[in-house]
């Protein structure tokens, strides 16, 4: 297997951008895909080269980073007839950073092994603020040696990069990571509500909770959520659950409990 030197970003959006911003500084030959011109204005600004189609990009890469909106749009774009899999060589990683299902990514794993070609799931956990300051976390299923070979290029926009298992597992790490999150976000708000309303500014009461054996995460970065995705997320969950046969009551009333919040409910209680 050839060292990974150019690296292909399908999907220059909010988190793409990002991500193709440390790869750029940290002197990485990026090329990028997205069908946006303004997208693409922004990419060739940032320093990265602009391909015209997927299998240009396919040919060209060694690695590369699929972060577009769904499994249909992940599909056609590593598995298509003009899918990055008509042009990759032997060797190529194909790192899917997209939410998508846990069979999803397996199914394309066994595809393009067949022709010497590694896809790996590549769940991004820590959101916007996480990719802008180079601080996302990476929960990674498929192939430990693909996963080992992308490491120095995941090091420019990642703190941490987790091998969780298989195909999809990666997938599945995330969306247990996210209601867990949901979860401590709405609990959070109902406490810091009632301290409120009994005389405890929530500034106050988030410092002693987390000297407690309540603390959380999101109590420490209080404020920096932008609650873009709980719906989504919290559907995945629900899926994956009835899928798997597993009852999971909490979840389902979770659900409606989230859709209620607005960020400007959480910086009510800052």
């Amino acid at each position: 297997m050839s060292d990974i030197k150019k690296v292909g970003v399908i999907g220059w959006g909010r988190m793409g951008a990002e991500m193709g911003r440390w790869l750029i500084g940290a002197d990485w030959s990026v090329t990028a895909l997205d069908p946006s011109g303004t997208a693409r204005a922004a990419a060739r600004e940032a320093g990265a080269d602009i391909a015209d189609s997927v299998t240009e990009i396919g040919a060209s890469s060694d690695l590369i980073l699929v972060i577009v909106v769904d499994d249909e749009q992940v599909n056609t774009i590593v598995a298509g007839p003009e899918g990055l899999l008509a042009s990759a060589r032997p060797g190529t990683v194909i790192a899917v950073c997209s939410s998508v299902r846990p069979d999803t990514c397996a199914k394309l794993a066994e595809t393009a092994a067949e022709q010497g070609v590694s896809v790996i799931d590549v769940a991004l956990v820590g959101g916007e603020r996480a990719a802008e300051q180079a601080g996302l976390t990476l929960m990674c299923g498929g192939d430990a040696d693909a996963i080992d070979r992308a490491g120095a290029p995941f090091s420019s926009f990642a703190i941490n990069v987790i091998h969780v298992g298989g195909p999809g597992a990666g997938q599945v790490a995330k969306s247990a990571n996210n209601v867990l999150m949901w979860s401590a976000i709405r609990i959070d708000v109902e406490v810091l509500r009632l301290s409120k309303t009994l005389g405890v500014e929530p500034s106050k009461m988030r410092s002693i909770l987390n000297a407690g054996t309540g603390g959380n995460r999101v109590l420490t970065d209080w404020g920096l959520h932008r609650l873009r995705w709980p719906a989504k997320d919290l559907e995945v969950a629900l899926a994956l659950a009835e899928e798997a046969g597993v009852d999971v009551p909490y979840v389902r009333a979770l659900q409606p409990l989230m859709a209620e919040l607005s960020v400007a409910d959480l910086e009510a209680l800052r």
